[in-house]
């Protein structure tokens, strides 16, 4: 894999996405996994205090557009993929078990908010992107674009499900509501549009989705949309017959933004933390454990040997 160190920055937001294993399409048709997922995000986005912009749940991948005010994108990304990934194990009855993420996710900074803008709507429009509705509306499943303009507050019940088994063991008449919290799934507004009144802020942003949409559309490469109907009979666990595919060792852009003077800025930044970082690994990983990394960056894990307990051999 690709050489790209983890870095947390707390004044840039970020796209996320993680990929489910051969693009198997696991996220379609199940509303009580869509609903746990949901759960999920309002729980972790509270616990670590994460501003959340956008979030899509596609057929095999999940998108999220999120700032991190404390710097703890690996510690929310750790505990909302490994509790997902358990939903789908819990509610998809025809899952064959093993990891479901095909790697580890993939995280671009967006460099000003004309990119945080854009990749919101990239992120609201992927049904329409990927031609299988003309219309968000439309779409079977979830979609953040009202609850992110309204500024609407949804509430789900998530079961802390390691301490009900944990507890059923000894006591098989224990309720699950025991176990149960209400989470706030809340969505931050997109910054640049602090000085509009929220009915002027949905009115902006439903004219923008509008003509987003259709140059979407206009921008497909074939015409039509699969619809709503065929979508509801999508299997879950099936393989697309279209998908995006991309190895682990591809070129990915570290900072997306359209405006090349603040690309180059930003990319100027995450490389001179990019190459500190790789220097100081290979002193630490030469034993020098007092060497200081950048800000913002991990340690990378020490290598060991076994010991078979024979020296000078």
């Amino acid at each position: 894999m690709g050489y790209h160190p983890r870095i947390e920055c707390t004044k840039i937001p970020s796209l996320q996405t993680t990929r489910a294993r051969n693009s198997e399409l696991w996220f379609v048709n199940n509303p009580a996994l869509e609903e746990a997922i949901l759960g999920y995000a309002a729980r972790y986005t509270t616990r670590y205090e994460v501003a959340l912009y956008a979030l899509a749940i596609e057929g095999n991948h999940i998108h999220q557009v999120n700032l991190f005010p404390k710097a703890n994108r690996a510690h929310y990304m750790r505990d909302f993929n490994s509790t997902v990934a358990r939903a789908v194990a819990r509610y998809q009855k025809d899952y064959p078990g093993g990891r479901l993420w095909t790697r580890r996710y993939s995280a671009d900074f967006l460099a000003g908010e004309e990119s945080i803008e854009d990749y919101f709507f990239y992120t609201v429009l992927q049904p329409v992107k990927d031609g299988l509705v003309d219309d968000i509306k439309d779409y079977p499943g979830y979609n953040c674009f009202e609850d992110a303009i309204t500024g609407r507050a949804r509430k789900y019940k998530v079961v802390k499900w390691k301490q009900y088994n944990d507890a059923k063991r000894w006591n098989p008449a224990v309720s699950i509501e025991e176990f149960t919290e209400h989470c706030t799934l809340r969505y931050s507004r997109l910054p640049g549009y602090e000085h509009l009144s929220q009915s002027e802020y949905q009115t902006l942003m439903r004219t923008k989705l509008k003509e987003r949409t259709a140059a979407m559309i206009a921008a497909r490469p074939v015409s039509g949309s699969v619809g709503p109907e065929n979508l509801r009979l999508v299997k879950p666990g099936s393989l697309p017959k279209r998908t995006k595919k991309s190895g682990p060792n591809d070129h990915r852009p570290r900072v997306l933004s359209k405006d090349p003077a603040r690309r180059s800025e930003a990319n100027a930044w995450y490389f001179e933390i990019f190459f500190e970082h790789r220097r100081c690994s290979k002193l630490y990983r030469a034993g020098d454990l007092t060497v200081q990394f950048p800000e913002g960056t991990y340690r990378p894990p020490m290598f060991t040997v076994a010991y078979d307990g024979v020296l000078g051999t």
